[in-house]
């Protein structure tokens, strides 16, 4: 009522206003309604009409008194005053709570953003925690981890790969070239091959090779990553890990010398029996030679002692065939050393009616340590004739073939079948674990395991297949040795894979 009567109080004192009386009474009504709400404003408005009615209108203009469309402008105006004064409220109401939303909004998005900026932390100090904890377990284990990104060619890995190559970080640039700088000459370029087909093709990338430290000794390190494939399938990034395998190569090394000499223990007494047996008979032959009965034929019988001294000389050279384990690799017939051990197991094989069945071409050479493959042939002959204790047949073949993991790598496949015991899936699988072994008296759980180190040592591979019957199993072995560094048998594996095609 007060703003009301200011207001016409106002309208009266300004002169230009008098022609105009309503025209402050408008803006009041609604600011009162905008500010002070629809009640307020409706008490401004009629008391507003009231005043202009009685000070102004009547007094001044005489307008009003008995004149209809007077009253009715008057009413006009406070039935427009009051809707425009509800509608000014509503809009305010409106605006307000529209404000009010918006802070709320805000409220919320801040909430939200506080809660986020907790959660970052909180998951940052857990990935820390975790980091730390990764970090202590492959530092105790000598184990670094590495990733390589195949589209931009960048390589990073953590500092424990600088510790195995005895650097320190920042040494040298993460990068490819300049890791394979630091690898012994003899693995570079295996290890360059592998990267190579990994980046090509995106395979599983997994290898074992020396590095070279500045003092002049080296490590191992058995390093193996997995590629990762962006949507389309092509290979964008291999992330792995690299392990300081020194200390284990060097037990593998001794467990490997200490099967070699378990396996000259065990051949030792198929060598006495077959060296004792023609001894035998030169001492009896010597004996009838000795004597002075005429009737003896002492030419015939020094023959038949000279034969059996050769006998021995025989069993001999080949038992130190046997026993050069060292030296570089050269080409070698696969035939020979297969009858050499064969001849090292005659009495053996004899004694346990084993019937021998040999197929070797003598074309067949691989570039190899023929010690090493000595051992190899002689630990599976010596388990196939473990396994037919009551007699059976042994089958040996050697033929030309390829690696069945790559089909470009040609030569030569040994495989030895027999008819012995068999073995069940568990010992099949884990028949080249060390010291894992069916002969609890008398085997060490080394012999299978020496195999398969040997043989992955020259780039082979071996595969077993085996079944039990009620009567008798069936075991096959069959040995990989790729050709190397022999032309002629790459050649003739060529001419024949290129036969059985045609």
């Amino acid at each position: 009522m007060a703003i009301g009567a200011l207001a016409v109080a106002l309208t009266d004192w300004i002169v230009p206003l008098h022609s105009f009386p309503l025209l402050l009474a408008f803006p009041v009504v609604l600011l009162v309604c905008w500010y002070l709400g629809m009640a307020s404003g409706t008490v401004c408005a009629l008391t507003e009409t009231a005043l202009v009615d009685i000070f102004l209108t009547r007094t001044r203009f005489h307008l009003s008194v008995g004149s209809a469309r007077e009253e009715a402008r008057l009413a006009m105006f406070l039935a427009v005053s009051v809707l425009l004064g509800w509608a000014m409220r509503r809009l305010a109401q409106q605006r307000a709570q529209l404000a009010t939303q918006g802070l709320e909004r805000e409220l919320q998005s801040a909430h939200a953003e506080r809660e986020l900026a907790e959660e970052r932390v909180r998951a940052a100090v857990v990935l820390r925690e975790r980091d730390d904890l990764l970090q202590i377990a492959l530092r105790a284990n000598g184990m670094g981890l590495w990733a390589w990104d195949l589209v931009t060619g960048t390589v990073q890995w953590s500092d424990e790969v600088y510790r195995i190559a005895g650097l320190k970080p920042g040494d040298i640039r993460a990068s490819i070239d300049d890791w394979v700088d630091l690898i012994h000459p003899d693995d570079a370029a295996r290890v360059r091959t592998a990267v190579e087909r990994t980046h090509t093709t995106g395979a599983e990338y997994r290898q074992q090779y020396r590095v070279r430290l500045r003092d002049g000794s080296e490590r191992w390190v058995e390093s193996q990553g997995r590629c990762q494939r962006d949507s389309q399938g092509h290979p964008r990034r291999v992330v792995g890990v690299m392990a300081d395998i020194t200390g284990r190569k060097r037990a593998e090394e001794a467990m490997l010398r200490a099967e070699k000499l378990a396996v000259a223990g065990r051949l030792a007494a198929s060598i006495a029996h077959e060296i004792n047996n023609p001894l035998e008979a030169i001492a009896n032959l010597l004996y009838l030679i000795a004597t002075d009965k005429p009737e003896a034929d002492k030419g015939h019988l020094a023959q038949q002692a000279l034969d059996e001294v050769m006998r021995v000389s025989l069993i001999t050279q080949q038992t130190l065939k046997f026993h050069r384990q060292t030296g570089p690799r050269k080409s070698t017939q696969l035939a020979e050393i297969l009858q050499t051990v064969l001849a090292l197991f005659r009495g053996r094989l004899q004694g346990s009616g084993i019937e021998v069945d040999l197929r070797a071409p003598e074309t067949l050479q691989i570039s190899c340590m023929p010690g090493e493959v000595q051992q190899v042939f002689a630990n599976l002959v010596s388990n196939a004739i473990d396994a037919m204790a009551k007699g059976g047949r042994l089958i040996i073949r050697l033929r030309f073939s390829r690696d069945w993991r790559d089909y470009s790598t040609p030569g030569v496949r040994a495989t030895f079948v027999d008819n012995g015991c068999g073995m069940d899936d568990v010992t099949r699988h884990r028949i080249f674990e060390p010291f894992f072994t069916t002969k609890a008296d008398t085997g060490t759980g080394l012999g299978m395991w020496v195999v398969a180190q040997l043989v992955e040592q020259h780039g082979g591979s071996i595969h077993v297949w085996s079944r039990q019957r009620s009567e008798s199993g069936i075991t096959a072995i069959s040995v990989f040795l790729p050709s190397g560094a022999n032309p002629q048998t790459a050649a003739l594996a060529t001419n024949e894979m290129q036969a059985q095609l045609h």
